[in-house]
């Protein structure tokens, strides 16, 4: 079994490799054009990969709800996978509101004053 410092010192490891995957998708999407597209796939992308959710209903531990989902989908099947996919979707919702939400706040904002 896991003990805790290992818990960490996955999570550790996790977060660095996400944050460099992240890093790499940021450059990537850079080159769009049309950015309030570009900012809800960087949304996306973040959401899918820091969102955690529970690993068992019955354990402390967490992992990424991707993560979760498929081994779900894998080990137990049927619809087991219901349970990660919920905060997923509403992760996956809350960042194309504020995606787009913080494009219309910045056009608003930057828009030349009318004389």
């Amino acid at each position: 079994m896991l003990d805790i410092y290992g818990y960490i010192t996955s999570w550790a490891v996790y977060l660095i490799a996400g944050t460099l995957c992240y890093v790499l998708f940021y450059k990537a999407t850079g080159a769009i054009r049309f950015k309030p597209l570009a900012n809800v796939l960087r949304g996306v992308m973040i959401a899918l990969i820091y969102t955690p959710w529970y690993v068992a209903a019955d354990e402390d531990f967490m992992a990424p709800a991707v993560i979760v989902i498929l081994l779900d989908m894998i080990t137990i099947g049927g619809d087991a996978f219901i349970r990660g996919l919920v905060p997923l979707t509403l992760a996956l919702v809350a960042a194309i509101v504020i995606a787009l939400m913080a494009g219309l706040l910045r056009s608003f904002f930057t828009r030349p004053a009318k004389r």
